[in-house]
């Protein structure tokens, strides 16, 4: 009843300002930015791109004074990401942007692609033509100026001079075809020069180690205080002794002293480096001193379904446009990756479960399947291993000796030699076209073909 003798004048003003707090949301200007926590992202100057000479400049703003985290990565198809703490687009971004989930592109810069990241964070991809590459970025009271360089037709005036002069063109001596009007010479390559047309080569598997934890994180501690990030990093640095020691992979760790590490980040670190295995070494803890044991973890199929909205949110897959696909597509695209990723994962878990028995104490069920966030990457083979019990006395005391450590890693060790031999990277070989020669056939064929045409 209180309600109906509440004064009707106030129900009156309320709602008249809320329809003006509301109209003012609609009709405010685009380069107005209402009261928010998020670092508001627009066009600086109404230029979103500069280009000048063989530079192209892409230029953004933000309300905010965060400086943005901007990395390159290189490959058949380069482009540069661009991330914002707490941001959001602006209303002309997006209005500008007519819906789609990126921009076109000028100079070296063919598109420049948007998405949210997180809650409250947005990423940039600027893909860039093959033969541009960045050169450098500011931030500078609030604006982000990205420079590309690129030469049209792939080469600077510069390095076609060079080329120029070290590929001379083959000519007929003076007089000769007047000679021989009717023998036309065929020019022929040396028999050195044809057999370093093709050559094959290799790359050495590389094997991403993960010590968990770290910094503000310091994981399991145990009776003894043995700190989890500590032993899994000791661990970490021993695997790779052994494997650095045999002289036949390239070894990245993800951290190298007492500092944390964001999940995603680790992930990142195995997919820029074309990891073909990804180990991430942790050490358990239960409430109950009785369980001990390794035991290796490998995604769980229920977790599976969760790789697909990582991969629009984080765009991890970077070679692969999602933006540009329908859901169906991409569905199929991630899917496609992840079960041959799946079944590699498998397959090392198989070989590395025996191999652990050999020098440690096995858990009951010791393969096991879970949905951790550093498994979940669709296109880099992924175990978890869990090399012991904190909570264990037994465990916790072997973990912190370096002996054990050795043995447990040289297990591992030996099961990465077991299908070493079946990596990707190992078992396929990468041709590599000498460019120069090519270039040399083709200035013959065509002085060839110039010769027997201007002879008719």
């Amino acid at each position: 009843m209180a309600l109906f003798l509440f004064p009707i004048h106030i129900f009156v003003f309320a709602r008249r300002a809320a329809l003006a707090l509301l109209l003012f949301g609609i009709m405010a200007p685009s380069n107005i930015a209402l009261a928010t926590d998020s670092s508001v992202i627009s066009i600086y100057k109404d230029d979103l791109y500069a280009s000048q000479g063989d530079r192209t400049r892409l230029f953004l703003k933000a309300s905010e004074s965060n400086a943005p985290n901007v990395f390159f990565i290189k490959g058949d198809k380069p482009r540069i990401v661009i991330d914002f703490k707490g941001a959001e687009l602006s209303r002309a971004f997006s209005a500008l942007s007519q819906g789609k989930a990126y921009l076109p592109g000028a100079g070296g810069i063919t598109k420049l692609r948007f998405a949210p990241r997180g809650q409250r964070d947005m990423r940039f991809v600027a893909d860039l033509e093959q033969d541009a590459k960045y050169l450098s970025h500011s931030f500078d009271r609030g604006v982000l100026e990205v420079v590309v360089d690129y030469a049209r037709g792939g080469q600077s005036a510069g390095l076609q001079a060079a080329r120029a002069d070290a590929m001379p063109i083959p000519r007929l001596k003076p007089g000769l075809y007047a000679q021989n009007h009717d023998i036309i010479p065929t020019p022929r390559l040396k028999a050195s020069r044809r057999k370093n047309l093709v050559k094959l080569v290799t790359r050495k598997p590389v094997i991403v180690i993960d010590p968990g934890h770290g910094g503000r994180d310091p994981g399991a501690i145990g009776a003894a205080r043995v700190v989890e990030e500590h032993v899994v990093l000791k661990a970490a640095m021993e695997l790779r002794r052994q494997l650095q020691a045999s002289g036949k992979y390239k070894i990245v760790l993800t951290r190298t002293n007492d500092t944390y590490i964001d999940h995603d980040k680790r992930v990142l670190i195995a997919r820029k480096a074309g990891a073909d295995l990804f180990i991430s070494l942790h050490a358990d803890s239960l409430a109950s001193s009785s369980a001990r044991g390794a035991s290796v973890y490998t995604l769980s199929s229920r977790a599976e379904a969760r790789t697909h909205k990582i991969v629009s949110v984080q765009n991890w897959v970077l070679d692969v446009d999602l933006t540009t696909t329908s859901d169906p597509v991409s569905n199929i695209l991630v899917d496609l990756a992840q079960r041959k990723t799946l079944t590699k994962s498998e397959n090392f878990s198989k070989i590395l479960i025996p191999e652990l028995k050999e020098s440690s104490r096995l858990l009951a069920n010791t393969h096991r399947r879970a949905g951790y966030y550093v498994l979940l990457a669709p296109d880099v083979p992924a175990v978890l291993l869990e090399l012991g019990f904190l909570s264990n006395p037994q465990d916790e005391k072997l973990l912190n000796t370096a002996a054990h450590r050795k043995k447990l890693m040289g297990s591992v060790a030996r099961a990465i030699d077991a299908v070493a031999t079946s990596m990707h990277n190992n078992s396929h070989f990468i041709i590599r076209i000498n460019i120069r020669i090519i270039e040399r056939i083709i200035i013959i064929a065509y002085f060839q073909l110039k010769l027997i045409y201007s002879s008719r």
